[in-house]
């Protein structure tokens, strides 16, 4: 954000800062409150809420609008749950509404702002591009009481495979475990799935297609397959290792131009060298599930066929 020159020092502070500062901030970086005023009686500087100012004409995001609701809340507030998501970049995740996690009844005067009471330790505490929030392990659990199970799945799986403690969450969620909190139960039986799986995901995709084809039997993921000499070929996403039938979460995202083509082209080669047959699923197939099942059925029983008849 460019600093607005005529606020000087108050005006480099409010550009760092998402454009919006309080008035005592103001007051200590050298606008008095006649300034203020001034300011704001030439719509230089708006209030939105009594005692968060903004700079006119700086960018209106999401950020600034969550930033002002936490200054609002004399900082006694942080970004929680999707708010929280959002800004950690978790996947399913984006920008979306204005939440704060905040103890005690003030009253924030502020369109569209859901406040979610209850106190957060300072452990559970953090800041993401200067807008305090809640950290990734106290966000699943909060996540968990407000969102679906299969749509905080993908939020976990995001936070293990950016290398997240198991252990980290896990002590977490049992601290904030209440028989009136649905969340921490939730963040604790996906840990223990997680303990079972071994790796997690590659991608929400992933995900949202195992959510699908999970109870095929036989079903691994992330199953390393090697050549008959131990040679490494090929990390699938999804397997059926005795039918050596490999499933791969297909996206646009990841498998896109001349490049991903043919580098796609040679892995499938070499798995199908090794006897492996391989099939893609993309979000469109993901999108209908029961026409997915029965593809997948039709091939288990395809392959177990083919193995029967071989032995």
């Amino acid at each position: 954000m460019v600093a607005c020159s005529p606020f000087g020092p108050a005006g480099e502070f409010a550009a760092s800062r998402h454009g919006a500062v309080t008035r005592s901030q103001a007051a200590e970086n050298g606008l008095s409150s006649k300034v203020v005023r001034r300011l704001l009686r030439d719509r230089v500087l708006d209030e939105p809420v009594p005692g968060v100012l903004v700079v006119v004409g700086s960018p209106s995001t999401w950020q600034q609008q969550l930033y002002v609701a936490t200054l609002a809340s004399k900082r006694s507030g942080l970004a929680g749950a999707r708010s929280a998501a959002g800004l950690h970049g978790m996947d399913g995740y984006a920008p979306g509404p204005i939440e704060l996690v905040m103890p005690g009844h003030r009253r924030i005067d502020l369109p569209d702002l859901i406040v979610r009471r209850g106190a957060v330790p300072k452990g559970d505490r953090v800041e993401v591009d200067g807008i305090a929030c809640t950290g990734i392990a106290r966000t699943l659990c909060d996540l968990g009481g407000v969102d679906p199970p299969e749509q905080v799945r993908i939020a976990f799986e995001w936070a293990w495979r950016a290398g997240h403690s198991l252990d980290w969450m896990e002590e977490t969620a049992t601290r904030l475990n209440t028989d009136r909190r649905t969340g921490p139960r939730l963040l604790l039986s996906l840990i223990a799935d997680a303990r079972r799986r071994d790796r997690p995901t590659e991608s929400a995709l992933e995900v949202n297609v195992e959510h699908v084809i999970g109870t095929i039997p036989g079903l691994v993921r992330q199953h390393v397959i090697c050549a008959d000499n131990g040679d490494f070929v090929a990390r699938v996403d999804f397997a059926i290792p005795h039918l050596r039938i490999a499933i791969e979460a297909h996206s646009r995202r990841h498998h896109f131009g001349l490049a991903a083509t043919a580098s796609d082209e040679e892995r499938e080669f070499a798995l199908q060298a090794e006897g492996w047959i391989v099939r893609f699923v993309t979000d469109a197939h993901r999108r209908n599930p029961d026409s997915l099942r029965t593809s997948l059925a039709a091939l288990v029983a395809a392959r177990t066929a083919q193995f029967d008849q071989a032995a």
